[in-house]
C-alpha cells in the first residue's frame, strides 16, 4: 500500500515532506509544477501557500523553480510571453515566491500505450520534480489533482489538441433512441437531439467525452479513447522513471477547473493537504476525504466519475489506488 500523509497545520509540512525523502532532492533543479490560475479565477493555489512550500524545499537545499505550460485555447496563457504576465499579475515572482518562473510550449514526444505524448522539455530534462496540485471539480474529468496536473499541464498545447480530439464522439445512427441524454450532460451545449435528430455542433464541442459516457445505448464512441484514460496516459508520460513528490491542496474546492474564470460555486468545505509519492494514490486520498464529507460531490457537479482516472491510472501502472493514510 502506498503511504499518503494528511495534515491540516502547514507546520507539519516539513515533517511530511521528509516521509518521501525530500533530503534526495538536495542540490537539484527542480520544477515545482503548478497552475497559476486563469484571469478572474479565484480558487487557484495562492502565493503566499507557495511561497511557505518553496521556503521549506530550500531548507533541504533544492533549488526550486515554478513550472508550467501553455494552453490550446485563447488567452493569456496560450503563449509563453502572455503566462509570464499573468503569473505576475497573480503574484507568482522571485521577489513574492522566492523563486524563478518557467514556461513551456515545446515538448519531447515519450510513448505511453503506443501513443505518443510530446511532454514539456523541462520535465523530459529533470530527474527529480515537485507538483503542487489544487484539488477542485472539473467539467471533463469530475475532478482535476496531481493526475491532470501532469496528464494535461505537463504537456504541449499540441498534445492537449490531439488529447481531446480523440474524446469527441462518434455516431452510430442505428443504435440512437434520441433519448437526449447526451444533450442534457453536455457541458458546452454541443449537442441537440430531437425526435429522429441527432447533431453535433463540432466547433463547439470540447472533446471531454461526457456525452459518449452517458449513452446508455452504445449509440456513441470515442474519436479514439476515453478523455480520462489518455489524461493517465500523459501523466505517466511526464513522471515515469521520475522522483517525484506530490502536495495535494484540498482547499476552496469549486465546482470547476482553476483555467475556468466562472468555477463558482465552493462544492465542500476545506480539507487540508495530502503528500504522497505516487499520484494515483494521492488522488484516490483526495477523492476519499472529500466525499466523506460531500458525497459524489463531483459527479452530481459535473456529471462524470472522477474514480475513472484513478482506474485508468492504476491499469497503466501510473500508480496504486491503495493506500495508507497516516495523519499527523
Amino acid at each position: 500500500m502506498k503511504k499518503v500523509i494528511f495534515f491540516s497545520d502547514l507546520e507539519k509540512l516539513h515533517e511530511a515532506l521528509k516521509s518521501f525523502n525530500i533530503q534526495t532532492f538536495a542540490g537539484k533543479k527542480v520544477p515545482v509544477k503548478l497552475h497559476m490560475g486563469e484571469i478572474k479565477n479565484k480558487y487557484y493555489s495562492k502565493p503566499d501557500f507557495v511561497k511557505l512550500v518553496i521556503d521549506e524545499l530550500k531548507k533541504d537545499n533544492v533549488d526550486p523553480y515554478l513550472f508550467d505550460t501553455t494552453v490550446a485555447y485563447p488567452g493569456l496563457r496560450h503563449s509563453k510571453s502572455g503566462y509570464h504576465k499573468l503569473a505576475k499579475m497573480h503574484g507568482f515572482t522571485l521577489g513574492k515566491v522566492g523563486c524563478n518562473v518557467a514556461i513551456d510550449d515545446k515538448g519531447i514526444p515519450i510513448t505511453v500505450e503506443n501513443r505518443d505524448y510530446e511532454v514539456a522539455e523541462h520535465l523530459v530534462e529533470s530527474t527529480h520534480i515537485f507538483a503542487i496540485s489544487h484539488v477542485k471539480g472539473h467539467v471533463a474529468t469530475g475532478m482535476g489533482g496531481a493526475i491532470k496536473n501532469f496528464g494535461m499541464g505537463g504537456v504541449t498545447k499540441e498534445t492537449k489538441i490531439k488529447m481531446h480530439h480523440g474524446s469527441k464522439p462518434m455516431y452510430q445512427k442505428d443504435a440512437c433512441t434520441y433519448c437526449g441524454v447526451c444533450a442534457e450532460v453536455c457541458p458546452f451545449n454541443a449537442l441537440k437531439v430531437k425526435e429522429n435528430f441527432w447533431k453535433l455542433n463540432t466547433g463547439s464541442c470540447f472533446g471531454c467525452g461526457v456525452c459518449v459516457d452517458a449513452c446508455k445505448d452504445n449509440a456513441l464512441t470515442y474519436t479514439d479513447a476515453d478523455f480520462q484514460y489518455v489524461l493517465a496516459c500523459a501523466a505517466k508520460a511526464c513522471v515515469q522513471d521520475k522522483n517525484v513528490i506530490y502536495l495535494n491542496e484540498l482547499k476552496r474546492i469549486s465546482r470547476s477547473c482553476d483555467c475556468d474564470p466562472f468555477a463558482d460555486p465552493i462544492i465542500c468545505p476545506d480539507i487540508g493537504y495530502l503528500v504522497s509519492d505516487d499520484p494515483v494514490a494521492i488522488d484516490k486520498a483526495s477523492l476519499d476525504l472529500i466525499h466523506d464529507v460531500k458525497e459524489n460531490v463531483f459527479e452530481k457537479e459535473n456529471k462524470v466519475s472522477p474514480f475513472k482516472q484513478i482506474t485508468y491510472g492504476e491499469d497503466i501502472g501510473l500508480g496504486s489506488s491503495s493506500y495508507a493514510l497516516i495523519e499527523l
